[in-house]
């Protein structure tokens, strides 16, 4: 694997901004420049075949709902909601029904009864 190259020029200082990308002047990324300047020439330099930034959030979450990970927490880490992860990716959840069903029989709520009971005292 070759040692990936770095970056053109050194990284700018933070601003204080609100924003979490910021452009030159610290305002607004002009996006059309970014991709040209530096997101093209990032994914060539990893190999990869062209993509788009917004194509790495579909790759997200197809990769962490191939992983099982809940919705609700899919929908946290991506700042949406869980009807918007199961109305665009619903289609990779056939098995989340069948899933749920089986974490529910594999449940022992005697084990829960044991936890939640406080300790007997010694007999005499």
């Amino acid at each position: 694997m070759e040692k990936s190259t770095p970056p053109t020029r050194p990284s700018r200082p933070r601003l204080d901004t609100p924003l979490l990308f910021v452009g030159e002047r610290g305002g607004h990324l002009d996006y059309a420049g970014w991709r040209r300047d530096e997101w093209t020439p990032a994914v060539k330099a990893a190999g990869l075949e062209h993509r788009t930034p917004y194509s790495l959030r579909h790759t997200f979450a197809s990769f962490a709902i191939a992983a099982r990970l809940p919705t609700f927490e899919i929908a946290r880490m991506m700042g949406t909601s869980v009807e918007q992860i199961e109305k665009t990716y619903g289609h990779l959840l056939p098995d989340a029904l069948e899933r749920g069903r089986m974490a529910l029989e594999a449940f022992d709520v005697s084990s829960l009864a044991l936890r939640a009971a406080p300790a007997s005292p010694p007999e005499a």
